[in-house]
């Protein structure tokens, strides 16, 4: 059959019948694919590597056009004192059929104000200059400055590179509503907070009418003036430079007509008074979304935690020494021992050989928590209890912040052993001491965690 189809053709064409041609296929480039980079949403050339990313481009053209008419149609429709809802539309009137969110501030930027604020927060813990936050040294000069999203997003990054440091923004920037997510709403610059003050009066009104919380006090701005200082604005419209570790304000802004958001949910470097969650990470203040708080942090180099719960136990039940447990003769000495996690797997050890009953390091071992199981918490040496008690403050301030009981006045017993009779403890109640005492007493035992 193949041979016979070769003759037909033959003859068709020696007989004029038809003209064959060989037909050339066409080039990339002459059929539009003139990209040489892969684009995402293009169309790739069947004939080759070249792209067409014409097409996609007009689609992000158009989108841009699209997205700049809302925001034309969102800004035409609302006035300063005008409540935001959830669906980021406005109406001076209560809408039985919407959540407010907000008030709205600034028309032709897209601002508004939220419902709610954070008081008592600081600006940084850090005195660093953000070297991509402008520094303002005049109070007149400074309302010039508008950026306050760009300035949390700068704060931000900084957070990821140098840990959990800026209340303030950290505060704005995990804050949410209906409607909103996590890095929409930002701490307002100078020249947005001037213009939040300048409508005090409308906003306050507005706010009331909502169930939202006045305007009254002294904030935060996200302007900065050098390494030590930024500015903080009184409701009144006063500026004036405050040290980055002192307190104030923070009021979430959003601008309602754009959808710009700092993407928010990476982990950071854990810092001492940081809370250490489930998956055994450091996260801006406000759980992440299945996550879990566990602890927090009270030496970050050897990134060891405190739980949140404690107990109050015997370190034995009856005196006994414990082979294989080294034991510490002199305060000094005690205060160098910083293997809790050794000493409490060698009290286990004996308690199981020797059916012995030790409650304190027993309780540790056996503490679990989500993402942690029994034998990850050890009961810490009397080294590292001497770590937390100089800590101490950011671990309460954490500790209450996650609504935990605090430290306290208590005596923490340590897995550091002194002798037969006595094992040591390192008081909390404000006094730098460690003290041997009798095994059969009782004390607080608080579980750590090497993470």
């Amino acid at each position: 059959m193949r041979k016979i189809l070769l003759m037909s053709s033959a003859l068709a064409l020696s007989s004029g019948v038809a003209e064959a041609a060989c037909i050339q296929t066409p080039t990339c480039g002459a059929m539009g694919y003139d990209s040489t980079v892969a684009c995402e949403g293009g169309i790739k050339c069947p004939f080759g590597n070249a792209w067409n990313c014409t097409f996609i481009n007009k689609i992000t053209e158009l989108e841009k056009v699209i997205e700049n008419i809302q925001k034309e149609e969102a800004l035409a429709n609302c006035k300063i004192g005008d409540i935001l809802y959830h669906d980021m539309t406005c109406n001076t009137n209560m809408v039985a059929s919407k959540t407010p969110i907000g008030v709205i501030f600034d028309v032709t930027n897209g601002l508004a104000i939220a419902k709610d604020e954070f008081k008592s927060v600081g600006w940084s813990r850090l005195n660093e200059d953000i070297s991509q936050i402008s520094n303002y040294t005049d109070s007149a000069t400074v309302t010039a400055d508008w950026q306050g999203f760009n300035n949390t997003k700068a704060m931000y990054n900084y957070i990821k590179s140098k840990g959990n440091q800026f209340s303030a923004a950290e505060s704005t920037l995990t804050y949410t509503t209906l409607g909103t997510s996590m890095g929409q709403w930002y701490l307002p610059a100078a020249g947005e907070l001037k213009a939040i003050s300048d409508n005090k009066d409308v906003l306050n009104t507005t706010l009331s009418k909502i169930g939202g919380t006045q305007l009254s006090g002294t904030y935060w701005s996200s302007s900065e003036y050098n390494n030590n200082t930024c500015w903080k604005m009184s409701i009144s419209g006063s500026f004036i430079t405050s040290d980055k570790n002192g307190g104030g304000i923070a009021r979430p802004v959003i601008n309602f007509a754009s959808k710009d958001t700092i993407y928010i949910g990476d982990e950071i470097p854990c810092l001492v008074g940081d809370a250490i969650y489930s998956d055994k990470k450091c996260y801006l203040d406000g759980a992440p979304f299945g996550k879990t708080p566990i602890g927090v942090v009270f030496d970050a180099e050897k990134r060891l935690a405190i739980a949140l719960e404690t107990s109050v136990k015997q370190w034995a039940e009856k005196d006994v020494k414990i082979s294989g447990l080294t034991t510490y003769s002199t305060r000094t000495e005690a205060d160098n021992d910083d293997n809790g996690k050794n000493n409490t797997a060698t009290i286990m050890a004996y308690a199981k050989t020797n059916n012995y009953k030790f409650p304190a390091a027993e309780y540790a071992y056996n503490y679990t928590t989500a993402g942690t199981k029994a034998g990850d918490w050890y009961l810490p040496a009397a080294g590292e209890i001497k770590t937390m008690y100089y800590e101490k403050t950011k671990l309460n301030k954490r500790l209450t912040y996650l609504k935990k009981n605090n430290i306290g006045q208590s005596s923490l017993w340590s897995s550091s052993e002194d002798s037969k009779y006595y094992a040591w403890i390192v008081g909390f109640d404000g006094w730098d001491d460690t003290i041997s005492e009798r095994k059969i007493y009782s004390y607080t035992v608080l579980p750590v965690l090497a993470f």
